[in-house]
C-alpha cells in the first residue's frame, strides 16, 4: 500500500471517529435539554426525568385552575381559622411562609420560593396541574424511591431529594443527588397557620380516604428515608407535580 493510499485510509478513519463523537454529543445535548411546562397563571417550570418518570422541579405555585378558573386566595382576616372551609368547601391556596426565622439565608427569599399551599378540595378539584400533568399518587413516589434506592442512594432517599441548602440544623441539608430541589416548604395547620418552613418538606398526593378523612402525604423531614404519612384532610400541602 503506497503512502497516498494509506494516508487517505487514515483520514477516513479520523473523520468517522470524529463524526461519531460530533453524534454522540449531540445525543448528549439532546437528553440533557430541559423540557419546561407552563401552569395556568404564565408561570414556566423546570423538569426533569428520573428513570421513567418526568417532575416538575419546582412545587407548583398556581392561583388558578387549568381551566382558568381563579382559586381564592386564604387570608386570615377573610377566612378566620376556616382553612378547610367545610361549610362551602371552597378551594382555598395560600403561599408558603417564607419568614426566615431562623437566619438560614443571606438574603430575602421570594414569596413564592417555596410554592403554593393548596387547601383539600383545590387538591381533590382534578383541576389543579397544568393539562397533561397531574398530581401525583403515593405509588408515584414509592417507584421514584426504588429508582433512587437501585441507583446510588439505598437508605438515604429524602437525603437525595433534599437540597443541599436551606435546612434548619435539626432537620440537616440533603445532597440534592439527582437534582430533584426538594426545598423546606412546611405545611399548613388545620387552622390556616403556614407552619414548619426550614423544617420540613410535605408534598400531598391524589391519595384521599374519604371514609378516613385523610390525605397521604410524603414527607422530607429530619431521617435519611422518606415519610409517607396520613394527613387530616383539614391539613395543606405543597404539589409536586408528575407527567401523566
Amino acid at each position: 500500500m503506497n503512502k497516498s493510499i494509506k494516508f487517505f485510509a487514515f483520514f477516513c478513519i479520523i473523520l468517522f471517529f470524529s463524526e461519531c463523537s460530533d453524534f454522540d454529543d449531540k445525543i448528549k445535548q439532546d437528553q440533557n435539554q430541559v423540557e419546561t411546562v407552563t401552569d395556568a397563571d404564565g408561570n414556566v417550570y423546570n423538569t426533569i426525568k428520573i428513570g421513567n418518570q418526568t417532575w416538575m422541579l419546582e412545587n407548583l405555585k398556581t392561583t388558578k385552575f387549568n381551566d382558568g378558573v381563579a382559586i381564592t386566595e386564604y387570608t386570615f382576616a377573610t377566612h378566620g381559622n376556616n382553612w378547610h372551609n367545610a361549610g362551602s368547601e371552597e378551594a382555598l391556596y395560600q403561599w408558603a411562609s417564607t419568614d426566615d426565622l431562623n437566619n438560614v439565608y443571606t438574603e430575602t427569599l421570594p414569596f413564592d420560593y417555596y410554592g403554593a399551599m393548596y387547601n383539600h378540595y383545590a387538591i381533590e378539584s382534578g383541576k389543579l396541574a397544568p393539562i397533561g400533568w397531574r398530581i401525583p399518587t403515593e405509588q408515584d413516589f414509592i417507584e421514584l424511591e426504588s429508582f433512587l434506592n437501585s441507583n446510588g442512594a439505598p437508605g438515604t432517599e429524602a437525603t437525595a431529594l433534599k437540597t443541599s441548602f436551606g435546612w434548619l440544623s435539626s432537620s440537616g441539608n440533603g445532597t440534592n443527588a439527582f437534582g430533584f430541589n426538594g426545598l423546606p416548604n412546611g405545611y399548613v395547620n388545620a387552622f390556616g397557620g403556614a407552619t414548619a418552613s426550614e423544617i420540613i418538606c410535605a408534598w400531598a398526593t391524589s391519595n384521599y380516604n374519604s371514609t378516613n378523612g385523610t390525605r397521604t402525604s410524603v414527607n422530607l423531614f429530619d431521617e435519611s428515608s422518606i415519610s409517607y404519612q396520613q394527613d387530616a384532610i383539614q391539613i395543606g400541602h405543597g404539589i409536586r407535580c408528575i407527567k401523566e
